[in-house]
This record gives C-alpha cells, sequence and structure tokens, in this order.
C-alpha cells in the first residue's frame, strides 16, 4: 500500500469530479459495443428464465425442466435482480443495461478502492481508467451474466475494508459485510472473500466482528447448502458445481475423477492459461495473438503480483481475496478456464498495478526527478492506451452487427449452428403440442424461444441408457445440434444405435441441425 493517509475532504457536485468522466468513459464503450442480441452461452438464459419463475410468483424453479424442480445450481441474487428489473422493463436489453450498470458502478468503487490505499488522486483516475477500459469489462457490460454484478459486489466489500480496515465502523463494516455475502448467494466463488474476511479479522484480532460475520456467513452458507439437500430428491438431472468440481472433465464424466497428482498439473496447466492467455487478453483484447499476450501477461502480470506481494507486509482483505481467489481458480476443471473468472480480479490487480509503478517510479515531484515523473506517467498512460486501442480495434465490427440487429436481422453475427438451433426451437414452438417434451443440448435455451419443456440429455456412452433416459423422461422430441461437440460423442451414437426409434421431421441450416421425432416410451 503507498499511503493510508487521507487528504481533507473537499465538496464537490456531482459531474465536477474526474472519476465521473471515467465512469462516463466506461458507459461510452458499453454503448459503443453494446449487443442488444442474448449471450449465446447458456447459462444466461437459464439465469433469465429464473428470474422469470421468480417474477411470475412460481418461486425458485427450473421451468424448463418438465417437473418444474426448484433450482440447486445457482444461487439465487442475480436471478432475483433479473426478477426486480423484469418487474419494471421486461426485455433482454433491459438486463443488459443492468450488467452495464453494475460495471459502470465497478468502476467508481474502483477510484474508491485505490483512493483509500494510496492517498493519490492521480494513481486512482489511473487504475479506475484501466478498469474501465479494458475490453473484458466492457465485454461483459452487456451480457446478461452474473459476472457483472459479482464484479460490483467484491470491488465494494473491498472498498469497506480497505476504508475501515480495523472494523471500528459498525456501519462500514456490516456495508461490507452484506456486500461479500450478496457475492456469494451470486457466485459460490465469493467463498474466497468469505474466507479472506473471516483471516483479516482474525489477524487483526477483531474478535466481536469475527464472531458476528462468522455466525452470519454460516448461517447463509449452511441454509444454501441445506436448501439443495432438502431438493435434491426432485428429479434434477444436472451436478452441482461442488460434484463437477473432481471430475476430469465435467463435459466426460465417464473419465471418472481427478486424481492428487491430476490436480497438481491442473494447477499448472490453469496457471498457463490464465497467466500467459486469460489475464492478457481481459486487458489487451481477445485478439491478442498468443506472443503478444504472453509478453503481456508476465510483463503486465509481474507488476500486478509486485504490487500485492508489496502489500504482504501489512495483509488485509484484499490480499487474503487476491491470493485465495487465484489459488480457487487454478483448482477449477481445465474445461472451464475462461477470462471470465479473472473479471473480479481486475481492479484488485490495476490498483496494485499502479502501486507498484508509484513505488518504482514515485509521482512525487519532490521525490521524483522530471525525467523519472514523465517515465511513470508514461507507464501509466500506456497500459491504458494499450487497453483502449484493443477496444479500438473491433469497434467497427461491432457496431456493424448491431446495426444489422437493429435493422431486422436478429441472428446477425450469431454462429449459424447457433442461429439454426434458435430457428429449430421456433419451429418447435409453432408445430409441437404444448405439453411436448424436447430433449436437446442447451434446454434452456429451447424454452426460452420454443417454449416447449425438455432435459438435458446424459453424458453417457451406453446407448440403450440414454434411450432409456428419453423414455423416462417420456421425450417426444430430440434435437440434433452443431453447437456443442457432446452432442456427437454421446446423442448421435445412441440415435444411430437406436435409428428406428427417431424419425426427421425439420431441418435447419447447412450442416444441418435436426428436430427428429422420437417413436419410442410411453406417449
Amino acid at each position: 500500500m503507498v499511503a493510508t493517509e487521507q487528504p481533507p475532504r473537499r465538496g464537490w457536485r456531482v459531474g465536477s469530479h474526474p472519476v465521473f468522466w471515467v465512469c462516463g468513459t466506461h458507459v461510452l464503450l458499453g454503448l459503443l459495443f453494446f449487443d442488444p442480441k442474448p449471450f449465446i452461452g447458456g447459462d444466461n438464459f437459464w439465469y433469465m428464465i429464473l428470474g422469470e419463475s421468480l417474477r411470475s410468483g412460481n418461486g425458485y424453479r427450473d421451468l424448463w425442466l418438465p417437473t418444474a424442480p426448484h433450482h440447486v445450481h445457482y444461487p439465487p441474487v442475480y436471478p432475483l435482480l433479473l426478477a426486480v428489473t423484469g418487474w419494471l422493463f421486461n426485455s433482454v436489453v433491459a438486463f443488459k443495461m443492468l450488467s452495464l450498470a453494475c460495471t459502470t458502478a465497478a468502476v467508481g468503487f474502483t477510484y474508491a478502492l485505490a483512493r483509500r490505499r494510496t492517498g493519490d488522486t492521480r494513481l486512482s483516475l489511473a487504475a479506475a481508467l484501466l478498469v474501465a477500459v479494458a475490453p473484458a469489462i466492457v465485454e461483459y457490460s452487456h451480457w446478461e451474466l452474473s459476472e457483472a454484478p459479482f464484479l460490483l459486489l467484491v470491488t465494494i466489500s473491498l472498498y469497506a475494508f480497505v476504508r475501515d480496515p480495523e472494523s471500528h465502523d459498525l456501519s462500514v463494516f456490516a456495508f461490507g459485510s452484506a456486500a461479500a455475502l450478496a457475492a456469494y448467494l451470486t457466485r459460490s466463488a465469493g467463498s474466497a472473500l468469505l474466507f479472506a474476511i473471516v483471516v483479516g479479522l482474525a489477524l487483526r484480532k477483531r474478535w466481536t466482528r469475527l464472531g458476528w460475520f462468522a455466525g452470519v456467513s454460516a448461517l447463509i452458507v449452511l441454509g444454501w447448502w441445506l436448501y439443495v439437500r432438502s431438493t435434491a430428491a426432485e428429479g434434477v438431472t444436472y451436478t452441482t458445481y461442488g460434484q463437477e468440481f473432481f471430475y476430469r472433465d465435467p463435459y466426460r464424466p465417464e473419465l471418472g475423477h481427478v486424481t492428487l497428482s491430476e490436480l497438481v498439473r491442473r494447477v499448472v496447466e490453469n496457471l498457463k492459461v490464465y497467466l500467459l492467455s486469460a489475464w492478457p487478453q481481459t486487458i489487451g483484447g481477445r485478439d491478442l495473438d498468443r506472443g503478444a499476450a504472453a509478453a503481456v501477461g508476465l510483463l503486465l502480470g509481474g507488476g500486478v503480483l509486485g504490487g500485492a506481494l508489496r502489500s504482504v507486509r501489512k495483509p488485509g482483505v484484499p490480499e487474503f481475496f487476491f491470493f485465495g481467489y487465484i489459488g480457487l481458480i487454478l483448482l477449477w476443471p481445465q474445461a472451464w478456464s475462461d477470462q471470465r473468472f479473472v473479471l473480479p480480479l481486475v481492479p484488485l490487480a490495476a490498483v496494485y498495478l499502479v502501486e507498484a509503478i508509484a513505488w518504482a517510479l514515485p509521482l512525487d515531484r519532490e521525490r521524483a526527478p522530471s525525467g523519472r515523473l514523465g517515465l511513470a506517467h508514461g507507464v501509466v498512460g500506456a497500459c491504458v492506451a494499450f487497453a483502449l486501442f484493443a477496444n479500438v480495434r473491433i469497434v467497427r465490427s461491432s457496431l456493424g452487427c448491431t446495426r444489422a440487429v437493429l435493422g431486422g436481422q436478429p441472428y446477425a453475427c450469431y454462429p449459424s449452428a447457433f442461429a439454426d438451433f434458435v430457428k429449430a426451437s421456433k419451429w418447435i414452438a409453432d408445430h409441437a403440442e404444448s405439453a411436448a417434451v424436447v430433449i436437446s443440448r442447451k434446454p434452456q435455451i429451447l424454452y426460452w424461444y420454443g417454449r416447449r419443456r425438455g432435459d438435458l440429455y446424459p453424458f453417457t456412452n451406453d446407448a440403450d441408457s440414454l434411450v432409456r433416459f428419453l423414455d423416462a423422461r417420456k421425450a417426444r422430441y430430440v434435437v440434433v445440434d452443431n453447437l456443442y461437440g457432446t452432442t456427437w460423442h454421446y446423442l448421435v451414437p445412441a440415435i444411430q444405435s437406436h435409428a428406428n426409434r427417431f424419425r426427421p421431421v425439420h431441418q435447419e441450416g447447412n450442416p444441418p441441425t435436426y428436430v427428429l421425432e422420437y417413436l419410442g416410451g410411453a406417449r
């Protein structure tokens, strides 16, 4: 930490402080790159259906499953936010604007966090600006996913515990604790933040505060666990994150569970992915080539690590979260490794980076010769310019896609296989009976566009077992997509082994996405 003393506060009106211009820059970039189409991953449709379930008074249920059981996969905070947003403005665009609001607020809290740590306005603005223009933050500002609110809640909590590290102020402590608990109930990875706060309070011997926080946290964690356990008998077919964590590959469960030596190799491989790819692309854009990404990852990663290690001398909640969260994502299955898991670290990484630059190249004119002062400004400016240029490289194509969608081409810039899956879902909406059960790789997407309930086919190489699953679900249709390798690894072989049970009724695109009528099982 560069400084802990705070200058006297001065009154300023909204819009007059430079941080508002930094936030405005992020909003401008968010609107320039705004994509009105839904994200294609699938989790977003799951979230939106959960929000729909809450909003319609059905409770926290998976409406897309045939029995509409209680949901146990995702914690409820983000679906609750979608439900509230949907009550006001029920549209995908409104859900996207919620994400933009969250990332914009996270930029503001990054400034506040850096200001509390450094006491320097210029350093704090530089950290906030780096977050504001980081391509990954800009990208996720328009996706209807939980990453944006999770980023905001984590940054709020870190700010609160930096503002009052000794937790003397009850209101600040409650504010930071509430944000941390909400983060946990947004994404399970928030457990790293709960751990950091417990360790930070224990290290500072704030036993009363620790007792309150640990007690409330235990109630919430235990409550969610009991809820998941109590609803496990409702016929839910998907696994929890805790179960998937120990698979060698969550998408190939037949490969079995990871061994201790494989877990060590997983950590090493994930470290390579995050340091040499995911992290540099978070700042430099997804189109950064491999060599440049490796160089940027090592350079910026070294700066961030340097700032973090300097803070370890007097560690607090941010340091415990930083290293604890890194440890968590390094242990996750490699199939999940992606830059979206880096996002919660970006504000803190930006703060550590400017702190490291300030330490190596002092920004104080009384301490630094003019040459070193200019070099320090240049280094900070180069980091921001590098991130900003990554956005500039793709702005034309992004605007072109948005114009095409707004001009009446709803599938513009979608992969053709995804567009074909959506079209097949809409065909099912128009031609299948309302009670028809449809089996597919992404039943949430199919329910969103086709309004027919269904399920995910099991990941098994046993063709007979898969067909028995179709019978048990009383399946009426099966969709064979070209989006996911699991469809061709598990579903297609089963269909080929029991070809007399299936009849093609519709196809979309080339190569085709097929809708097959299932002729076996009960009706």
